[in-house]
């Protein structure tokens, strides 16, 4: 009889205690707390400015640079030239202090847009800025960035809608990879290397050939001077701080070099085209023996621009001293340099040298056959 109630007290300590339910807690008076709201976006890009600049209200900045893009497209007329600068300046100094999402994409587009309905003020103020001292590597590969994608764009013709660059974005302190695709969706100059060839490889078929589509319009022939020439002046000087291109900063050279043939090659059937290729070249040869590969890579890329946007005749006759030099460098990088990748871009650079050439002789061939 002892163990039984034992047995009897140890079951009722087992049974489980029955805690209070939540329905018991009083609701939190939350009648006093602030509530959130959503920002609107701007309407007029005078506000998207004002809200840029705004450095204490996260969440306006965060509106006014997401609208900032689409104001632009849309009030290109309204806009005055003044205003687009101011506007450049503001989203190039703009930084993510509050990790807004998609910020780095965001003002990249916002960037493009303004340089390509204001190509002339902005494509003037960036290339200013990027040799002036208190700039960081960062901010410099941004500007070299919306040049080229802006070049590609307004380089279409005109009506054609714009896709945005698949631009790879890295944050400030990390390495990136030198090449052209990063430089707002560049073609892969191995692509631009084979059209040219299978454009002029000779396929035999049924049917009469197809018409050749004949050169449009492009906005970027009237500009083409501004994006170029400012960057090609001062590569050379040292009396920068900040900037060594010679030196040090041999990736932002090699970025600036894959600028250049960008905006080369966008330069087709403009006017100064020429002259830019024969000033091109002359900057090119004073770098053919870098010692970064990296760099070398850049300038044989920077070759192919220039023959393919360049026409054929103008190449072999008025460039003829420049291509002859040009051979003999191909053909030493072909034998001698280290690089691999250097070797395969020069040994492409002179099959397109040689298609030039048939081109001409075809040509002049024609010619005669027809005075007869």
């Amino acid at each position: 009889m002892a163990s039984l109630s034992v047995n009897t007290e140890e079951k009722e300590k087992a049974v489980p205690v029955e805690y209070d339910s939540d329905d018991d807690l009083e609701p939190y008076d939350m009648s006093h707390d602030a509530k959130v709201t959503k920002e609107k976006p701007p309407v007029y890009i005078g506000d998207c400015l004002d809200g840029l600049m705004s450095r204490e209200n996260p969440a306006r900045i965060a509106a006014c640079l997401e609208a900032a893009e689409r104001l632009i497209r849309d009030e290109r007329k309204l806009v005055e030239k003044q205003v687009a600068t101011e506007l450049a300046k503001v989203l190039l100094h703009l930084q993510d202090e509050y990790s807004i999402e998609n910020f780095s994409r965001l003002r990249h587009r916002a960037l493009i847009a303004t340089t390509v309905n204001f190509p002339h003020q902005v494509a003037l103020y960036l290339t200013r800025e990027f040799y002036e001292p208190n700039y960081n590597i960062r901010q410099r590969l941004d500007m070299l960035e919306v040049l080229a994608s802006a070049a590609q764009e307004l380089s279409k013709p005109a009506g054609e809608p714009s896709s945005p660059p698949s631009c790879a974005r890295r944050r400030g302190g990390e390495a990136c990879e030198v090449s052209c695709s990063a430089l707002g969706g560049t073609a892969d100059w191995r692509e631009l290397v084979q059209q040219r060839i299978d454009k002029n490889t000779r396929h035999f078929a049924q049917g009469r050939a197809k018409r050749e589509t004949p050169a449009l319009h492009s906005r970027f022939a009237e500009v083409a001077g501004v994006f170029f020439y400012p960057l090609l002046t001062f590569y050379d000087r040292r009396d920068s701080r900040t900037l060594d291109l010679l030196g040090d900063d041999s990736l932002v050279l090699s970025r600036l070099v894959y600028t250049l043939g960008v905006v080369m090659h966008a330069s087709l059937h403009a006017p100064i085209a020429q002259q830019m290729a024969v000033d091109f070249m002359q900057f090119i040869w004073a770098l053919r023996f870098h010692t970064q590969p990296y760099v070398r890579q850049a300038l044989l890329f920077a070759v192919a621009m220039v023959i393919l946007s360049t026409p054929a005749h103008s190449l072999m006759t008025d460039m003829s001293e420049e291509v002859l030099e040009c051979r003999y460098w191909l053909l030493d990088i072909m034998e001698h340099d280290t690089d691999s990748q250097c070797q395969q871009m020069a040994a492409q650079n002179l099959v397109l040298l040689e298609d030039a050439s048939k081109n001409v002789t075809n040509c002049n061939v024609f010619l005669k056959m027809h005075k007869k």
